[in-house]
């Protein structure tokens, strides 16, 4: 029988499996003990509230990928850069003949920052941005993920 953690359970497990406090994890996170415990406590957190590259840390910290931490087994078919979505996100608008405003609205999200400077927006928006993003645009959002060492 194939038991299936959500993500605060795994996120639990592989830090008791690391050997690290909760208050060790959030220190070197940047994080607040009572907010690295929500990221233990609930499934979201985690999309919510990090930054794909916080989130890359984490699983760091824990001894893993974040694609294996986040993924529900399926391996994306391709890698795509943060500067190409933004590429394609402009494609995209383009090609269906609507304002970014009209993509924005669709989305969810302000866009036109990350437009100008994708990186930094990554660097500053939730993992649930990309998630977002790529959900309009037909892209599984794991294969936003940088490529990451083998741990």
């Amino acid at each position: 029988m194939l038991i299936c953690m959500g993500t605060a359970a795994q996120i639990r497990s592989n830090r008791i499996r690391a050997g690290k406090s909760q208050a060790e994890v959030a220190e070197r996170l940047g994080l607040n003990a009572a907010w690295y415990a929500d990221l233990e406590q609930r499934d979201e957190e985690l999309a919510s509230t990090l930054t794909i590259f916080q989130a890359m840390e984490l699983a760091a910290i824990l001894g893993m990928r974040l694609g294996d931490l986040l993924s529900d087994g399926t391996v994306p078919d391709q890698h795509i850069s943060i500067v190409e979505l933004a590429e394609r996100i402009n494609a995209h608008v383009a090609r269906a003949g609507i304002s970014i405003d009209q993509f924005e609205d669709q989305v969810g999200w302000e866009l036109r920052a990350f437009l100008d400077s994708p990186f930094k927006v990554a660097c500053e928006f939730p993992i649930m941005f990309l998630q977002a993003t790529a959900g309009h645009l037909g892209i599984n959002w794991l294969s936003l993920i940088p490529d990451e060492p083998a741990v």
